[in-house]
């Protein structure tokens, strides 16, 4: 089976190796600098195992050298939003952050896949694939995938259907500026113009952008992480099982959709060693460009 390190044993962490274990698809080492927290947090998980009926080990260490020999490393340490706060504001700090466990990963898994989970997720992918150096589909940002799943989540709430039978697609900077895709948001094959009028479809846009503060903001001291969690078991499992899923996720851009050195989600097919490709949609003028303004926010943080 698979190996996969999460670096960083809070909600996030801790809840990815919960889903993570759920689908079987790879061990999981919780790693944080925090002494014990991680074989804690590991031992809880594995005596739910029997009830949940899971077979994946899932272990602890505050050693990042646990990390050796993972298909897959997670990047889930750093500063968490408070109420107020704008996630570009802890870039400073989580960049270093982000450069440290870079180093690690290069001297103990320099062939595995990174999975960019901490704020803000479009540039720090960019921080850590120049740390280390990877080719940049082998580093990748959740981005992309929990807006979508939110913004499918609102659509679902809105027609009073069954969550699984919703696809959205939401692409762009995982900041207020991000662009849903109505066009490309399908329940089971209907696009979601034919089932809602434009002032319903125009809410869920908007909702899906305020979605992350809104949960910032009622839970006062706490940042979302189910939903972050169950986008990066997504990724995970697609990689380590090699299922060649299409999701949106944050990878840095060479010219695909106009875009230079810029990491911001687009589609991408999701399988064994990362992104294995990079699907262009076909999109008109105003989105091009909204996709273009998008990406400001992120070019702004290496600028400052």
């Amino acid at each position: 089976m698979k190996k996969v390190s999460i670096v960083g044993s809070g909600n996030v962490g801790v809840n990815s190796a919960f889903f993570i274990a759920e689908t079987a698809a790879a061990h999981v080492t919780l790693v944080d600098i925090k002494e014990g927290i991680s074989a804690g947090k590991a031992l809880d998980l594995m005596e739910a195992a029997p009830i949940r009926r899971y077979r994946t080990k899932i272990d602890g260490s505050d050693d990042i050298a646990a990390i050796a020999g993972s298909d897959v490393v997670v990047i889930a340490a750093g500063l968490i939003r408070a109420p107020g706060r704008d996630r570009a504001e802890h870039f400073e700090e989580n960049a270093e952050t982000a450069r440290q466990i870079s180093a690690s990963i290069v001297e103990h898994a320099p062939d595995a896949v990174v999975i960019v989970a901490i704020e803000p997720i479009d540039a720090m992918v960019k921080v850590v694939r120049e740390a280390t150096g990877f080719d940049r589909k082998r580093v990748i940002g959740v981005g992309g995938i929990l807006d979508s799943t939110r913004m499918a989540h609102y659509v679902a709430e809105e027609l009073g259907v069954s969550p699984r039978d919703v696809n959205a697609m939401v692409i762009g900077s995982h900041t207020n500026r991000m662009v849903p895709l109505p066009f490309y948001t399908r329940i089971n094959g209907v696009e979601v113009g034919q089932l809602l009028d434009a002032e319903a479809v125009g809410r869920i846009v908007e909702e899906t952008r305020k979605a992350g503060d809104i949960i910032v903001d009622l839970a006062k001291r706490a940042n979302a992480f189910y939903a972050p969690s169950a986008a990066i078991a997504a990724i995970v499992e697609a990689i380590c099982i090699d299922l060649g899923l299409i999701r949106s996720v944050s990878v840095n851009l060479e010219g695909e959709y106009g875009l230079e050195d810029v990491a911001v989600s687009v589609p991408c097919k999701l399988g064994e060693g990362g992104v294995q490709e990079i699907v262009e949609l076909a999109l008109n003028e105003e989105t091009r460009q909204a996709l273009a303004v998008s990406a400001e926010p992120v070019r702004a943080l290496f600028q400052a």
